[in-house]
């Protein structure tokens, strides 16, 4: 089974591009043509190993349709709960468990993610409080916990990591999304 996150980043990152450090220039992305390519400015690894999007796939896909937002808030929970990313029902983050998973990859990235985590678990209360009531199928704290450390990630990502292409030298720079 392949994952595409594509979708899930891309709305997203439509979101948060504007965190990003800004540029003086009168320039922007339009992310209504440009969305999938920012997503893919940074190379990022899989958050699980396969067994377990294989295992989250097949028991979600038949409660929801693979490209719903129920099946991408469910998904990534139960990800982090397989991977045992969350600790309990608390949705407490595992920092080193995280760290478990990222020794296999490159050091720089390795190092990137370290950092946006423990970065994105300095807010986790406010992460749980902002989920409390969303009306979601699934918690979607591991969602919104998984997009800070994306959005940490593309802000530090490692050279060799970007993607040579306009738009993401432009993400790359600060451009921001047109409003």
């Amino acid at each position: 089974m392949e994952w595409n996150w594509t979708f899930l980043l891309g709305s997203f990152l439509l979101l948060t591009l504007h965190q990003l450090p800004q540029t003086g220039a009168d320039d922007c992305i339009d992310m209504d043509l440009h969305s999938m390519e920012v997503t893919r400015c940074c190379r990022y690894e899989p958050i699980s190993t396969e067994e377990v999007a294989e295992k989250c796939y097949q028991e979600l896909a038949h409660k929801y349709p693979p490209s719903s937002s129920d099946f991408s808030v469910c998904f990534i929970d139960c990800s982090y709960r397989e991977m045992g990313y969350i600790t309990n029902e608390a949705n407490e983050i595992d920092q080193p468990k995280y760290g478990q998973f990222l020794a296999g990859f490159d050091t720089a990235y390795k190092i990137a993610v370290e950092r946006a985590v423990a970065a994105c678990a300095t807010v986790q209360e406010d992460i749980r409080r902002d989920v409390a009531n969303v009306p979601t199928k699934c918690n979607a704290f591991a969602l919104l916990f998984h997009m800070c450390v994306t959005q940490i990630t593309l802000k530090h990502c490692p050279d060799d990591r970007w993607m040579a292409s306009e738009i993401c030298g432009k993400v790359r720079m600060g451009v921001p999304p047109c409003a």
